[in-house]
């Protein structure tokens, strides 16, 4: 995906065609919620689309 496809498109379009992950909870002394980051990374190409396996070395 392109910067530009990231500012032209609604965000939800943009986090439905990407895989989340990692997420992160802040909170205060006292377990409220301050903020939460969300990482999203996009999503790897199949075996057709790339010619190399997802995961060549199966772990």
């Amino acid at each position: 995906m392109k910067l530009s496809e990231v500012y032209n498109r609604p965000l939800k379009e943009i986090t439905e065609a990407m895989e989340l992950s990692e997420m992160k909870v802040h909170t205060d002394e006292g377990g409220n919620v301050k903020s939460v980051e969300l990482k999203y990374t996009c999503e790897v190409k199949s075996k057709t689309e790339t010619g190399i396996p997802k995961n060549p070395f199966n772990f």
